[in-house]
């Protein structure tokens, strides 16, 4: 941590406004060296400049073609001090510096990638700069509200494809065997979304009805798997124009799969970089969840280039503004293009739900939080920032309505174009289009952690709410302080009237206005809020016969029994009453509440893995789970919807886990094919294939499983089957996996995966610890400050004992954990939370699973 956190950011006497830089990368010594010169402007004398600088060799630096400076650097604050032996007047001067630099194997700053062709290795040169890594690759003013215009030279080999965020305008040969590509100048923009790439790339391309250009650039070979990320960018860019009535402002819009990437995607502004799962579609082998994974990241990074790039937040503080609301509009817009997919209604599972559950700790953090060394920004990158963000922005626009949000939006946006916004602007905005008291409304939600539980009492003919901060662990709940009062847009539906009602709840206790004749009343309809709701025990019993009458919604009907487990965790009611929810739910077909209760079933045999009763859950959930295992089956049915092939995966999947005899005989019959007469299945079952021979395997089945991996080149089919190394029971195994993890046979931004999945499989977890302690400097070097760090921290929460809480908390004490402290907290958290669960709840839980009616 930096001693003196006021001093992080950069002076503001000092503004840049046109940087034009020339790199030229050499593939045989991963190096490359640069020159810039930058126009800035000072708004007082000084005989020195600071600039942000990391990893960097200045060879010189020129003022004004004539002012040489004195160089040094400080790599506390990752800055280089330019001293001068006379004063720089105030007003506009050129700022020359030559540098060199290291392609690193980072996935950081500039740096390589490397892929094969016919068996012979190929290397990228890319940047990420997200968010504080452009520093790596040329001296910077590298703060996001320090915005200029760049322009930008690449010198490359020949036969390399140059891009950048603008379109080429001129290529000259350079010297034999090079030539330099420069680009048309950006927009006024922030460092982090400036991109180059350089590499053997082939591309497809195609223009919107506007007549932006877009292109997708993909290693040779892969050109058939772009045409689905194609479309999909095309008709997104055309539909966000439309939406915010701003025009795409830059004439090409480039998507480029690179092979090593750390985060799914990058929204540089023109030219988004992207994971190649995250990007790439084969038309055979890739599974309809990857699939429409592949339509959410593409919408999320397009909706950035007006939310994020043609406005800015100001600072890192405000990064929600960027992520919450590209999480939040990627919905729009890919509900617009496959409508069948119905994913408004998945919303609430992949995006609210994992709002809730990073929120309801302790050790979570506000929205908007202070942060100042760059380790401390890589780490808000998580669903506080984008999923909580995303569920609060959805929450108010169903409160202000469709209409008005989208004005609101659009006032935001052609206000602050070109240039940096915070919070306050995004509300006032709003509040000046819907007459609402946005900001008094919002305020709490983004200034301060947590979000209320709201807990339904009924009490002579009325309807008593009281909110009171939700926590997801006991122990947490007994020793907090904090009284915060949400301003909670709510509403609710009863058994009289199924229209939602609004109430802005603001204050700890309201008594709500309903017909007392209701049978049942069901708060926040459509789960619009970011609350989690406790019914008295006769409205529960009623809902609950409201869903077995299919009364409800599917969204209403998801949102009560994830709840009812949470609060059992929470210990605001038994876990035996929430297994004895399950019973209501016999005639579901629904994805998401399927696939939140196949979750919980998973969180609770992690919790019951290492006790005597656990045979009998396996039976307990196979019960549960037969009749819609016998619904969905193994075969696709013709014209079969969206979801039922999603849930086909999830059913199958738990079945396998609890050890359905059939299911596993199924599936070990499949995989033979697979091996014995090289068959191909359908892309949706494989993963489920793999897992269950792996669970039920032998070092026979490892190996094979071993040989279709390297033998796989989609890098999806890859992750499947790596995956399903991390399933087996037998320590020898799991061990070969973890070494295999951080091989060079599998690419540096899978390696945690290792570490994850085998932390999973309750046969592992020691393994898995001992693994990452063994190996933590060398994750230390190579991940810390980057968006993977955490990554390889975050398992160690389905340890369920007190003892091992107590031994994570030793270890990290001793060994630095930069940039992940807030995450160790989280999951010593978890684990003690699990430890509490269990000793609470253990006894009933064992009579409940050993008792006839489970």
């Amino acid at each position: 941590m930096l001693s003196n956190k006021k001093n992080v950011r950069l002076s503001k006497d000092v503004i840049p406004l046109e940087y034009s830089i020339t790199v030229q990368p050499d593939f045989s010594t991963f190096t490359f060296k640069g020159e810039e010169e930058i126009i800035i402007d000072l708004k007082k004398s000084t005989n020195h400049l600071q600039i942000h600088s990391d990893e960097l060799e200045i060879q010189n630096v020129i003022y004004n073609d004539s002012i040489e400076g004195i160089v040094t650097f400080d790599k506390s604050t990752e800055t280089a001090r330019f001293d001068f032996p006379t004063e720089l007047s105030e007003g506009k001067g050129k700022l020359s510096i030559e540098f060199t630099g290291i392609l690193n194997d980072k996935m950081r700053g500039f740096y390589k990638s490397k892929y094969l062709v016919d068996s012979v290795e190929n290397f990228i040169a890319v940047t990420q700069f997200e968010s504080t890594d452009a520093r790596r690759a040329f001296p910077c003013f590298d703060e996001p509200a320090l915005k200029a215009i760049f322009k930008i030279t690449l010198i490359v080999p020949e036969e390399y494809t140059a891009i950048s965020n603008t379109i080429a305008n001129k290529i000259v040969e350079q010297e034999v065997g090079f030539k330099a590509v420069t680009f048309d100048p950006t927009p006024k923009m922030s460092t982090y979304l400036l991109a180059f790439v350089v590499g053997k790339f082939v591309h497809i391309e195609k223009k919107t009805k506007e007549g932006t250009l877009v292109r997708v650039f993909v290693t040779p070979g892969k050109k058939e798997q772009a045409e689905f990320a194609l479309g999909v960018a095309v008709k997104t860019l055309s539909f966000f124009s439309d939406y915010f009535k701003i025009p795409y402002p830059l004439p090409v819009m480039d998507l480029i799969a690179i092979p090593d990437f750390a985060a799914g995607a990058m929204e540089n502004w023109g030219a988004v970089t992207y994971r190649e799962t995250a990007l790439l579609v084969d038309p055979i082998n890739t599974s309809t969840v990857n699939k429409q994974w592949v339509a959410i990241v593409i919408a999320h990074e397009l909706a950035h280039q007006w939310f994020g790039n043609l406005v800015t937040m100001e600072w890192w503080t405000h990064l929600w503004l960027n992520e919450g609301f590209a999480s939040y509009i990627e919905y729009f817009a890919v509900d617009h293009i496959f409508p069948e997919w119905d994913m408004w209604t998945q919303f609430v599972y992949m995006d609210q739900s994992r709002a809730l559950d990073l929120d309801g700790l302790e050790n979570t953090h506000s929205i908007e939080v202070e942060v100042h060394n760059p380790t401390e920004i890589s780490e808000i990158f998580d669903s506080v920032s984008y999923s909580k963000g995303a569920t609060i922005i959805r929450m108010l626009a169903e409160y202000l309505g469709p209409d008005v949000f989208r004005k609101g939006l659009q006032v935001y946006l052609k206000k602050h174009s070109y240039s940096n916004a915070s919070t306050s602007d995004l509300w006032n905005a709003l509040e000046k289009v819907s007459g609402k008291p946005v900001e008094k409304i919002m305020n709490n939600w983004t200034q301060k952690p947590g979000y209320p539980l709201i807990t339904v009492k009924n009490t002579n003919d009325e309807i008593v709410l009281s909110q009171s901060r939700f926590f997801s662990s006991i122990h947490s709940q007994k020793k907090s302080k904090d009284n915060t009062i949400w301003d909670i847009p709510m509403n609710y539906i009863s058994e009289l009237n199924k229209e939602p009602e609004y109430h802005l709840i603001d204050k700890q206790k309201i008594i709500l206005p309903v017909n007392s004749k209701s049978e049942w009343i069901k708060l926040n309809a459509g789960e619009s809020s970011m609350v989690r709701v406790g019914y008295s025990m006769q409205n529960l019993i009623n809902l609950l016969k409201a869903i077995e009458g299919n009364e409800l919604s599917t969204i209403d009907r998801f949102g009560i029994i994830r709840d009812l487990m949470v609060l059992s965790e929470a210990g605001q009611i038994s876990t035996v009453q929430a297994l004895t929810a399950y019973a209501s739910y016999k005639g579901e077909e629904s994805y998401i509440v399927w696939s939140e209760i196949a979750s919980q079933l998973a969180s609770l045999s992690n919790l019951l893995s290492e006790e005597k009763v656990y045979n009998c859950f396996e039976k307990y959930a196979l019960n549960i789970l037969k009749d819609i295992g016998k619904k969905v089956g193994w075969e696709k049915a013709d014209n079969e919807s969206h979801s039922t092939t999603l849930l086909r995966s999830v059913i199958l999947s738990s079945l396998g886990k609890y050890g359905d005899g059939n299911t596993i005989r199924t599936a070990q019959e499949m995989f033979e094919q697979i091996v014995k007469e090289k068959k191909q299945i359908e892309s949706d079952l494989r993963g489920v294939v793999y897992s269950i021979v792996a669970r039920y395997g032998n070092e026979q089945i490892y190996n094979d499983l071993l040989k279709l991996y390297r033998e796989e080149a989609l890098q999806e089919e890859k992750d499947r089957i790596f995956k399903s190394l991390c399933s087996f029971k037998q320590k020898k195994l799991l061990t070969n996996t973890l070494e295999l993890g951080f091989s060079t046979e599998v690419r540096t931004q899978d390696s945690f995966k290792s570490i994850y999945f085998i932390f999973m499989n309750p046969y592992g977890k020691p393994l898995a610890w001992d693994f990452l302690k063994r190996n933590w400097d060398q994750i230390v070097k190579r991940y810390s400050g980057g968006h993977l760090f955490s990554r390889f921290v975050e398992p160690v929460e389905f340890f369920t004992k007190k003892e091992n809480s107590l031994e994570v908390e030793k270890f990290f004490k001793i060994h630095g954990a930069p940039g992940a402290e807030r995450t160790i907290k989280q999951v010593i958290e978890k684990i003690e939370s699990n430890d509490e669960w269990l000793k609470r709840d253990y006894e009933s839980i064992e009579e409940f699973l050993n008792s006839p009616q489970s």
